[in-house]
């Protein structure tokens, strides 16, 4: 930690070395004012105080206080300025990092977590470098000034004896905190699973009320709240001994001097005014000293913040170093006895796949859960590490050597678990493409089947949805993330079964419009329902990470495999949806039978 600390301060050297300067001024400047009173008080016992003296003193010593104010707000200005411009910094970088990280990273850290060390991890160092520097250079300075004042005008012995028992007590203080930075890591992983909670109670408040939850998740709080408490009354209590310990020593530190400076009276080798400000100078030399317990307790803060910010800045999230060659289009992607592995997997998730997908294709992925459809494409956005069993090749060229910024620029991901911001329709939409017009989000609001709904909104595109989403349905949700992959107008479009949340009329009309406006180029749709696959020229049946069947859905059909066990299930409640129909509603029978009938021949069209 030092060494980071110590770069950083090498970057703003002027910064630095004007604080320091001021400090050490500061430090001169504040034995003046003692120095003024001994010499007052000498001259008062020797009767040589005049008028005119008198006025001295107080001229002298009210420019040295006024002095003393001018500079240390100066160098303290210098330094919580710098403080608040390295968290900025820090920030940033931390900010940086997690954007570059993929998703084996986000397996391992949770969000309460991310956050903590977004906020207070990064204070805790900006503390560190601002008021921990501070005190280091301050209380430094003004034991060295004062140790060597005490020394040169007033007695070295008493010097000496006086001090001894504050160095036992930096003593005591520095094997205090070993044992506080112990505690101190503990409490702050308390405070950060307990953040975890929270937003886990945040986001799931609508699903524990529906399963009457309510009391039991406060129990769970309040035990959360309860072992927070307990670890924070352990360094409370460690924190607390370091008082007692510096009155009882630095107690012991004034007895001693006064002791002795009696002594050197009697002898004659004090004077009164000299013991009167031996004993101000221990009080200010105690102070420094005191001043340990809150340089320990920040840098007890400090290191351990650091090491839990410098685990996101070194992290490793087993993705390839970036590739250098440049991507400009995407022609074909090719995978070649193709294996893949999860990182935490005892087995392959995919054990062997051969697929081509050429440019303009639009490629259909059915199967079952956990099948291994998700885990295929998640090889072609680069979200986990290229197996080294196979190949995954873009262009005749393994996936891996293109650079990921150029790969991302391609692509357009509708994923299952739609991530959408606190802001209005219009944004979120824009998200996809930088500088997009009204136009553009128009025109892929249509493509979406989302006009009607957008229309009927209290304020159209402006209306806010909500923090992720909560206002709006969960196949406006959809139609929406459709959209946002829709406006960047990708080289290869991918819709990890984005439909699901539509009805199998919007369903086609949006898979219509896509096919439309993507004529040459690449389409990959995952899906479970059949019905996003009727007029399909490529589909592709995967169970257990294989491929298992492949053709038309006619073909398919006449495999009598897995896609046709799951034709026959959907009929078969299709067909109970069309009984209960008609038993409610049995004067618009004939009325739904004709609808379906006009989009069964849609659908052969």
């Amino acid at each position: 930690m030092l060494t980071i600390f110590w770069s950083y301060i090498k970057k703003h050297p002027y910064i630095y070395s004007l604080a320091t300067v001021f400090a050490l001024l500061s430090s001169g400047l504040a034995i003046v004012p003692n120095y003024l009173i001994q010499r007052f008080i000498d001259a008062m016992v020797n009767e040589t105080l005049t008028n005119q003296n008198l006025g001295t003193y107080l001229a002298l010593f009210l420019v040295s206080i006024v002095l003393i104010y001018l500079v240390d707000i100066t160098w303290v200005v210098l330094l919580f300025s710098q403080s608040y411009r390295y968290q900025n910094s820090l920030r940033k970088q931390l900010y940086q990092r997690l954007l570059q990280l993929r998703t084996p990273f986000y397996e391992r850290f949770r969000s309460g977590d991310l956050m903590t060390r977004m906020t207070s991890d990064i204070e805790f160092l900006g503390d560190t470098i601002g008021y921990g520097f501070m005190l280091i250079v301050s209380n430094v300075t003004w034991a060295l000034s004062i140790f060597t004042i005490m020394v040169v005008t007033i007695s070295w012995q008493a010097t000496v004896i006086s001090t001894l028992p504050l160095v036992l007590f930096a003593w005591a203080v520095f094997k205090l905190w070993q044992k506080v930075d112990v505690l101190y890591e503990a409490n702050r992983d308390a405070v950060a699973t307990l953040s975890n909670e929270v937003l886990e109670v945040v986001d799931g408040v609508r699903v524990m009320r529906a399963y009457g939850k309510k009391e039991l998740e406060q129990i769970r709080f309040q035990k959360r709240t309860s072992e927070v408490l307990e670890k924070a009354d352990h360094l409370v209590l460690y924190n607390g001994a370091v008082g007692p310990i510096a009155k009882l020593f630095t107690g012991l530190s004034m007895a001693l001097g006064l002791t002795y400076s009696g002594y050197l009276i009697s002898q004659g080798q004090m004077t009164i005014g000299q013991l009167i400000s031996f004993q101000i100078y221990l009080g200010m030399l105690s102070g420094s000293i005191w001043g340990l317990s809150d340089i320990v307790l920040v840098y007890q803060q400090g290191t351990v913040s650091f090491r839990k910010v410098e685990e996101i800045l070194t992290a490793d999230d087993l993705v390839e170093k970036n590739g250098h060659q440049p991507l400009t289009g995407i022609e074909n992607i090719t995978f070649s006895d193709y294996s893949f592995q999860y990182p935490t997997s005892d087995t392959p998730t995919i054990p062997k796949i051969n697929l081509d997908i050429q440019q303009g294709e639009t490629l259909r992925i059915v199967g079952p859960t956990g099948s291994g459809k998700t885990t295929l494409i998640r090889q072609i956005l680069r979200q986990y590490p290229a197996s080294s069993t196979g190949n995954l090749q873009i262009n005749q060229q393994e996936i891996q050597h293109y650079a990921i910024a150029d790969l991302e620029k391609l692509i357009g991901y509708v994923p299952q678990a739609h991530v959408l911001f606190s802001k209005n329709v219009a944004y979120n939409i824009g998200f996809g493409k930088h500088h997009a017009t009204d136009e553009d989000i128009l025109e892929v609001v249509a493509s979406a089947d989302f006009t009607k709904d957008v229309a009927r909104m209290p304020e159209g595109l402006e209306t806010l949805i909500g923090e992720k989403g909560v206002s709006i349905s969960g196949g406006q949700k959809q139609r929406i993330s459709i959209a946002r992959g829709l406006i960047r107008q990708p080289e290869l479009l991918i819709l990890d079964d984005s439909l699901s949340a539509v009805d199998a009329k919007t369903e086609q009309a949006i898979i219509k419009n896509i096919q439309a406006i993507r004529k040459n180029k690449t389409t990959i749709i995952i899906t479970h329902r059949l019905s996003a696959v009727a007029n399909a020229q490529k589909v592709i049946v995967m169970d257990q990470g294989t491929i298992t069947e492949y053709g038309t859905p006619d073909a398919l059909l006449r495999q009598k495999g897995w896609y046709y066990q799951q034709h026959l299930k959907q009929q078969h409640r299709a067909a109970q949806h069309h009984q209960h129909f008609a038993a409610e509603f049995p004067n618009r029978v004939e009325l739904h039978i004709a609808d379906a009938a006009q989009h069964e021949h849609q659908q052969r069209l």
